[in-house]
């Protein structure tokens, strides 16, 4: 599961190549259980790490339950997509799939959180519409993996987008509702 910085930048790098049709998926990860855990752990600490833009506004002493609830987050989502593609008999492409899904959602993070930061330093607000073709960019590249590895429709396609949204909001909420509650 240990991830060393020269492969995660390397592995960053592969996944904008590949967002810049210089590479194809199979070609830029290591599509093995090792490399799914290092993808992991790779998403987790990125949003562990961005996520502390925000936690300044909501307070620390949340950021111990918000580290917990994203693991919880991201392992369900990679647990729920493995088991809907043995129910639709492609569970043989997870790894092919899964990899530069995660690696794309990392990427997003990175984005964003630049986009917040400039914005948020600076006092341009204007600088936060970068976010609108960045958003378009990665989802386009989100739901391509999707239809390119797993060969299904935009709508499943699409719905995994939703799927992790969805996740992610209900932990979430909970999880502020818990902490608001104490």
């Amino acid at each position: 599961m240990n991830i060393s910085p020269s492969a995660f930048i390397k592995y960053l790098q592969a996944t904008l190549q590949m967002m810049l049709g210089k590479r194809s998926p199979e070609d830029a990860y290591d599509i093995s259980e090792e490399g799914m855990w290092q993808a992991i752990f790779a998403s987790w600490i990125i949003s562990s790490i961005v996520s502390i833009i925000p936690m300044q506004a909501i307070g620390w002493n949340f950021y111990p339950l918000f580290l917990v609830t994203s693991l919880v987050s991201l392992l369900s989502f990679v647990i729920l997509v493995y088991y809907f593609l043995v129910r639709i008999g492609k569970a043989s492409l997870y790894l092919k799939f899964m990899l530069p899904y995660l690696w794309l959602s990392t990427i997003q993070m990175i984005f964003f959180a630049g986009i917040t930061l400039i914005s948020s330093t600076t006092g341009i607000v204007e600088f936060s519409l970068l976010s609108i073709p960045a958003l378009i960019w990665i989802v386009y590249w989100l739901i391509k993996i999707a239809r390119q590895q797993l060969e299904v429709s935009r709508f499943v396609a699409f719905g995994f987008l939703v799927g992790k949204f969805v996740i992610e909001t209900i932990l979430g909420v909970t999880a502020g509702m818990s902490f608001a509650l104490t």
